[in-house]
């Protein structure tokens, strides 16, 4: 008789495992979207870092020709163009006054931080800083919802 039941309840209960292959790729579906996603959207804010740097170290490279004319023209025995934290300042608004407004346009929060100037009068250092938002903002995200703070320096050494 217990071999009877058993027999029945193997029949009746043979079939209970059709269709939880269906739950499980959906769960792996819904991981895998939610990686890609992640993924997007850290390869854009990653981006758009680097366009700042680009941004960046074209203006350094232009502060490190700007030289005080104030210095070279009345100290003769100078020996290399010498920059100081002003003439590196007027270098940088001035690229960005004559730049495209698309140049530093698309940036969120766009500014040029400290230390942006000379250390030692060879160096020009350029610093900006800028928010950044994820493209795709899945849940994982959701915490920075308001956008990434980036900063990055550049430096350019006077010729």
């Amino acid at each position: 008789m217990i071999a009877w039941w058993r027999a029945r309840w193997a029949r009746v209960n043979a079939g209970r495992e059709d269709g939880q292959i269906l739950l499980l790729s959906l769960v792996f579906g819904v991981i895998t979207l939610a990686l890609v996603l992640v993924v997007a959207s850290i390869s854009s804010i990653y981006l758009e870092r680097k366009e700042l740097l680009a941004l960046a170290d074209a203006l350094a490279a232009d502060a490190a020709d700007a030289v005080d004319a104030e210095t070279y023209y009345t100290d003769p025995g100078v020996a290399h163009l010498p920059l100081t934290d002003a003439s590196v300042h007027a270098a940088v608004q001035d690229y960005l006054a004559a730049a495209p407004a698309s140049v530093a346009g698309e940036f969120e929060d766009f500014a040029v931080a400290a230390p942006t100037g000379t250390p030692d009068g060879q160096v020009a250092e350029v610093t900006l800083s800028a928010r950044v938002r994820p493209p795709v903002l899945p849940w994982v995200l959701m915490p920075w919802a308001d956008g990434f703070e980036i900063e990055v320096t550049a430096r350019g050494l006077a010729q």
